[in-house]
């Protein structure tokens, strides 16, 4: 490849290797459009030219430096600079440079001359991804035509500056082989300037970070002067300011040549904000433009002159320490492991996610065994487990999802959104094309990981078959098992084989919530557009009339069962005012109607394993407490739900979303076929959702068999007090007490310790999303109980359509709660499956957590009740007992007054 010219125009600066990263990015700002000041770049090639006859003192020089004495290294940096302020550059080349700065900038013109030096690689040079080594090369301010060439010598001297030695040599970085591009550009005179991060370099919390103050950017960059912070939300543009004391700024030196001075900031301005709402919303919508032209979070600073002109200076990517910084939310886990739970869930969920996930990513096979193997500790640390609540690592999730190349490139967005992060969090995915050293390896590796998927596509109809069908038999035989008399060591055999097996099918589950993600958000997006209009209440009619699954099943011989009863006014008058233990006691005496006992037996052998909070380990089963089903019963029994109507309602809204349908798209029948198809697929596959969660029920109630198996042995030998303190130890430690590799005899002390732990996490408040850098346990924030106010409405996410009026119930341990009538409106954190008896008893629901996919949302939408997920505090803000009206259409819920 020739050498690039020793002197290229703004519009010629686009290759990093020849005028540095700094100024490859200037000109990629203003070939975009964006206010960048002209200037004209010195490549490399002039500094190569021109240090070619120092570069054997040069290298002399840097060879014997004591690395460990900042004295000698900074009379290394004095030397090196002097022999760069003797060289000769020739006439011809001052003359070059000054006919340059003419053209450019008129002989009177005032420049910024700024160095950045570029490496041996590009990830060794200045302004780099990964290390931008800010601040340890020279950039001369107000430079006049008289002193230019002076300025240029000392910034090509500054890819050697004490600061810039002491960089690379403590990160035992090479200091050979050094070039400098510098940049000569028009000086901007800043009188109120700003440093713009696109998401807080610090937590990788997306919300726009501005620092900013009077005078020139050099004051601010290097903190002179006193400044403000300002921060400013990406979904709700909401801003936040902590206003500091601007007393004075820098400016420029009326004297020609002098240094900046400073000067006061007039009295009224100085504990005013520096920059208006309104400078802030443009400065907010720039900075996000920015960063989407370069695919990744900027740091980006500016200025803006007294007319208010808005100057960007420079833009280099936030450089992230990934090794450091944990990000943590409980959006979407939490439904399934909500509030305080203990260490024998958290490790056998975690167990679960491990072995799923790489079969999921084994199945893709958009990356090889090896790969795989090297992401091992991404695998086993997707959840975390912090005041004895079960948080996603999003950090290890999002990771885990990256290394496939096409799941990375495709389905990213939405799966975020099924997360609940809005995007607001910045993650390093594994399977994005800046991971991969060339295009054409990241073009190899997208390639092979779309024909995986398209592999997987065509099979896993087939596939999915063959995964019921192997579940089905495998739970027979389990169930079959004689769990409270076997060996403990013949009870972990099966347990072992089993979740052997589950690693090589229920990665199938994953690729269905892919599906799902993926289809329901391009159908979003779609409708959006061809519409105009917020999809969102449409489609919560569209995805119902879906085929009945196993959760809608369960449901349904609930409602069979309470029919039995109201036909029977007998059984009918014993179940409204009979004591549920009392009422199970006679069921099972046989002192009821046979084809009653025989239903409600056979519901509890077909679906005993669904309950509230059914994956948590220490919660029985339902076929474990059987008098729950009572209650359940005696709930619906009161009410005249039947389960024809809650058929033909399902039917109702599919129909009316339809017609609403076919006139948004009235004279566009391939775009209504196009939907339709897909909104099919879509139905489908939540279907399939629900049936496999069905299935994870059934999985994690066998695991419960088997660890109160083990904890019965275990407390018959005295190692644990009581049969149920095997839940305050992990699975690997149950374990490895039977199977020799215990670590620790004392498991009872161990269960005692964890048993006053988690009375004391039940006191905690705990935290929603937040992230940690460095040590998790140093920096898990803590949250102070929010207090209800008196604001009588509430915001979250319309999920099921309709309008209902009701009486709050705050549910917290939906264990302890009776029942609910249709004037009840359900409020809690989160639901999971467990929960449907209850939501279908109230009417409404309201959460604190959940998204449009959420199991508390399809719910919602399947069985026609108003629905609102995501509302804030919802369980301390609202009063028990208060009147409020849910609106599932606009996500509003408000206190109505009495």
């Amino acid at each position: 490849m020739p050498s690039p010219q020793p002197l290229v125009s703004m519009t010629e600066a686009g290759d990093p290797r020849h005028v540095g990263q700094k100024f490859a990015r200037q000109q990629h700002l203003a070939k975009h459009g964006f206010p960048v000041p002209e200037f004209f770049c010195l490549t490399t090639t002039m500094f190569q030219e021109v240090a070619a006859p120092l570069q054997t003192d040069i290298d002399r020089l840097t060879t014997a430096v004591d690395r460990t004495s900042h004295q000698d290294i900074r009379r290394v940096a004095e030397e090196i600079e002097k022999r760069f302020l003797q060289v000769p550059l020739g006439a011809e080349r001052e003359a070059t440079l000054l006919a340059a700065f003419d053209r450019t900038f008129g002989e009177e013109g005032m420049v910024a001359v700024r160095a950045s030096v570029v490496g041996r690689a590009l990830e060794e040079s200045e302004d780099s991804e990964t290390d931008p080594f800010a601040g340890v090369s020279s950039t001369f301010l107000y430079v006049r035509r008289d002193t230019l060439l002076d300025r240029i010598r000392r910034c090509w001297a500054s890819a050697y500056t004490p600061e810039g030695l002491i960089y690379r040599l403590t990160q035992g970085r090479d200091v050979r082989g050094l070039m400098v591009a510098v940049g000569v550009q028009r000086m901007i005179p800043g009188r109120r300037s700003f440093v713009a991060f696109t998401c807080d370099p610090k937590t990788t919390e997306r919300r726009t970070l501005v620092v900013a103050g009077h005078g020139i950017g050099e004051g601010v960059v290097q903190e002179k002067v006193g400044v403000d912070h300002y921060f400013i939300h990406p979904e709700t543009g909401r801003i936040d300011r902590e206003l500091g004391h601007k007393a004075d700024m820098l400016c420029e030196n009326p004297e020609p040549g002098g240094e900046l001075v400073r000067r006061p900031v007039p009295e009224p301005l100085r504990d005013a904000p520096c920059l208006t709402d309104e400078e802030l919303k443009r400065l907010a919508a720039l900075a996000k433009d920015i960063e989407r032209s370069f695919g990744l979070p900027q740091d980006i600073e500016g200025t803006f002159t007294e007319d208010g002109t808005l100057h960007v200076l420079q833009a280099r990517p936030i450089a992230f320490d990934f090794r450091k910084i944990r990000v943590w939310g409980c959006g979407n886990v939490s439904e399934s492991f909500p509030g305080v739970t203990t260490p024998l869930t958290y490790s056998l969920a975690s167990y679960f996610y491990e072995v799923i996930f790489y079969n999921l990513l084994r199945r893709m096979k958009g990356a090889d065994a090896r790969v795989l193997h090297d992401q091992t500790p991404a695998f086993q640390n997707m959840l975390g487990f912090i005041d004895g609540r079960v948080y996603h690592s999003l950090s290890n999730l999002m990771h885990v999802n990256g290394i496939n190349p096409f799941i990375a490139a495709t389905s990213m967005r939405d799966l975020e959104d099924v997360l609940q992060r809005d995007a607001s969090l910045v993650i390093r995915l594994p399977g994005h094309r800046e991971s991969f050293p060339s295009t054409a390896s990241y073009a190899y590796a997208l390639g092979r990981s779309a024909l995986g998927a398209l592999s997987v596509t065509a099979t896993f109809q087939r596939d999915f078959e063959a995964f019921e069908a192997w579940w089905k038999r495998t739970l027979a035989g389990l169930r079959a098992l004689p769990v409270e008399k076997e060996d403990p060591l013949v009870l972990i055999h099966h347990f072992r084989r089993v979740w052997t097996e589950v690693g090589n099918w229920w990665g199938l589950t994953l690729i269905n919530h892919w599906y799902i993600n993926t289809c329901f958000g391009l159908a979003r997006r779609l409708l959006l557009k061809w519409t105009g209009e917020d999809p969102s209440a449409l489609l919560v009619g569209l995805m119902c009339g879906a085929k009945p699954d196993a959760g809608t099943h369960a449901l349904l011989s609930a409602v069979a069962l309470a029919e039995m009863v109201r036909a029977d006014p007998a059984l009918a008058k014993r179940f409204d005012a009979g004591e549920a233990e009392a009422l199970w006691r006679s069921i099972d005496a046989g002192d009821v109607p046979p084809a009653f006992a025989r239903a409600f037996r056979e519901h509890l052998n077909e679906f005993g394993d669904r309950g509230v909070q059914e994956l948590n380990v220490e919660r029985p089963n339902l076929r474990d407490t059987p008098w729950d089903l009572v209650r359940v019963v005696q709930s619906y029994a009161r009410t005249s739900v039947t389960r024809e109507e809650l058929r033909a309602s399902d039917r109702a809204r599919r129909t009316e979303a339809e017609a609403q349908l076919a006139t948004l798209l009235q004279g566009h029948p391939l775009r209504r076929l196009a939907i339709e198809q897909l909104l099919a697929g879509l139905r489908t596959v939540i279907g399939l959702r629900e049936d496999s969660r069905f299935w994870r029920g059934q999985l994690f109630g066998f695991s419960k068999k088997v660890f109160a198996a083990l904890g019965q042995r275990m407390a018959e030998r005295g190692v644990l007090d009581a049969p149920l303190d095997v839940h305050y130890l992990t699975m690997r430690e149950v374990l490895g007490h039977f199977e020799g590799r215990g670590v620790t005899r004392s498991l009872g002390e161990l269960a005692r310790l964890r048993r006053r732990e988690q009375q004391e996490n039940q006191e905690r408040q705990p935290p929603r999303d937040f992230t940690t850098v460095g040590s998790v346990a140093d920096g898990i924030p803590r949250v102070v109980e929010a207090a209800s106010d008196n604001a009588s409405l509430f915001k979250g996410i319309g999920s099921s359509a309709g309008i209902v009026e009701g009486n709050a119930r705050i549910v917290l341990d939906p264990g302890a709660v009776g029942t609910l009538g249709k004037d009840d409106i359900l409020i809690a954190k989160e639901t999971d499956p467990g929960w449907l008896f209850l939501m279908l008893a109230s009417g409404g629901i309201v959460v604190e957590r959940g998204s449009m996919l959420s199991h508390t949302a399809i719910a919602g939408r399947k069985f026609g009740i108003p629905t609102v997920v995501g509302v804030a505090n919802a369980t301390t803000r609202i009063p028990d007992g208060a009147r409020v009206r849910v609106d599932g259409s606009t996500g509003t819920v408000t206190l109505v007054a009495a």
